[in-house]
């Protein structure tokens, strides 16, 4: 997971996630990650278009497009 989320810091790469709120909603979400902290990421969320802080461990899965359409999850 942190391999994935460290890569679209790097690469300046849009990821896809699955994350669970507290409430334990479940959202896919398209991210831009700004900043990567022991426990959290900062990223700039394309669903509600404003940053957002996202607990690493309720990051469910997270992908990277590899081909225009088709997803690869990776928990």
């Amino acid at each position: 997971m942190r391999g994935i989320l460290q890569r679209a810091l790097i690469q300046h790469t849009p990821i896809e996630i699955i994350y669970m709120s507290q409430n334990g909603i479940l959202t896919q979400r398209q991210i831009q990650v700004l900043e990567i902290q022991e426990n959290t990421i900062k990223a700039f969320c394309l669903l509600r278009n404003k940053k957002r802080t996202f607990k690493i461990d309720r990051i469910l899965s997270a992908a990277v497009s590899r081909k225009k359409g088709v997803v690869r999850f990776a928990t």
